[in-house]
């Protein structure tokens, strides 16, 4: 039997596969097509038939809403994981920073990004990483005293301009990248370590009204991330710094000159290797105390400070041996820098109550090339020429080319 449809029939249906439309992609529905739809139904269909209708598509709307918050919650805490994943592979400062920019990037607008750093002390905000529509132009600093930078940091509070109309006046603002085209929204969040701030994170749009609170939300946890990934990296930097450090002198330690030996080879210098043993540790230890041989040791180590020159590096190897890496110094200026220490220990001799306690060496120099083409060939040569001094008496030094 053939269907006979009224008018109000066809438009009722055509309803229906509308709304079964919208439900099936619920995440793509346009709110302003769902208000026209509702003005329309006021002028095609009874009031009563209206009422319902637009109870469904208020329905649809909060839906709409539900979904699309869910879905950008989703993607928030899939920023927040790739952050903490990205943060714990590596200690790479401008790497965390640009992850940071990369991810923000993904869930807001972000035409424009800062991170600004304040060192306790400074005068100054360290500025790694400005980014302006996709363009880096940091590093760079700007005075403490100045703009909302410092606003936040003094108040530890976040500041979000929704609009340049809210742009307090009696702030001076500090425009850098496309100054001919200002930013119209712009969120500002203190990173905090603990209860310190010790920097500012920043993301700013050219629309206005671009930024809701979820978004201020996520910006503070990014910015407590960096906070923490940055600390980590600093005092990792520290750490490893330290390990090429040797505490009781503050002289270089054997890792640092394996490492700096090997990298003087690679770029081709001629290096001259002076080594050098004291002679009288283990009597000192023995008859004052450890806590004298200690200042032997450090002793020595002033000595070597004292003769070093520009370029040269000075290690406490091991015990009380010593190395003194010069590139590009000649045998004869290798030779009077031996000769400069031994001066400067005969100068400045331990003192013991009443005793004098002087302090003598006995010193060995080997050459690369000439005496040896690897490092440890070199270490080696000098350790042999610095074996003979000991032989010979001791307090003195040896040449290996020359025996």
């Amino acid at each position: 039997m053939r269907e006979d449809l009224t008018e109000k029939d066809v438009y009722t249906r055509q309803l229906l596969e509308k709304y079964c439309q919208w439900i099936s992609r619920i995440e793509q529905v346009d709110q302003i097509e769902v208000e026209l739809t509702v003005n329309e139904m006021k002028t095609k269909l009874p009031e009563a038939d209206s009422v319902l209708h637009g109870r469904v598509l208020q329905e649809i709307g909060n839906l709409h809403e539900k979904v699309t918050e869910m879905q950008r919650m989703s993607e928030h805490m899939k920023i927040l994981h790739d952050l903490s994943h990205t943060f714990a592979m590596t200690f790479d400062v401008n790497q965390i920073l640009w992850k940071a920019f990369e991810l923000v990037s993904r869930v807001m607008r972000a035409d424009a990004f800062f991170i600004a750093f304040l060192n306790e002390g400074d005068s100054e905000f360290q500025i790694p990483i400005s980014v302006e529509s996709g363009v880096n132009y940091g590093p760079y600093t700007i005075p403490y005293g100045q703009g909302l930078v410092t606003k936040v940091i003094e108040s530890g509070e976040t500041i979000h301009l929704r609009t340049m109309s809210d742009e307090p006046s009696e702030i001076e603002i500090i425009r850098w990248g496309r100054e001919e085209v200002d930013t119209n929204t712009c969120l500002f969040v203190p990173l905090m370590l603990g209860k310190q701030v010790i920097g500012v994170i920043s993301v700013q749009s050219y629309k206005e009204f671009a930024y809701k609170q979820d978004d201020e939300e996520l910006l503070k946890i990014i910015g407590f991330q960096v906070a923490s990934a940055v600390e980590n990296a600093r005092l990792y930097e520290r750490l490893y710094q330290m390990s090429f450090q040797d505490e009781l002198t503050g002289l270089s330690n054997y890792r640092a000159f394996h490492r700096d030996l090997e990298q003087l080879m690679t770029e081709g210098r001629p290096i001259a290797l002076i080594m050098l043993d004291s002679d009288s540790l283990k009597t000192v230890n023995d008859r004052y105390g450890h806590h004298l041989g200690d200042e032997l040791i450090r002793r020595v180590a002033d000595a070597m400070r004292a003769v070093a020159e520009d370029g040269d590096t000075t290690y406490r190897y091991a015990g009380d041996e010593f190395m003194l890496l010069s590139p590009n110094a000649t045998l004869e200026e290798a030779k009077k820098k031996a000769c400069a220490i031994r001066d400067y220990l005969e100068e400045f001799p331990l003192i013991q109550e009443d005793a004098c306690i002087p302090i003598t060496v006995s010193v060995g120099i080997a050459c690369y090339p000439s005496d040896a083409n690897t490092g440890d060939g070199l270490k080696r040569a000098a350790d042999e020429a610095l074996y003979r001094s000991k032989r010979n008496g001791k307090n003195c030094t040896t040449v290996y080319a020359v025996g």
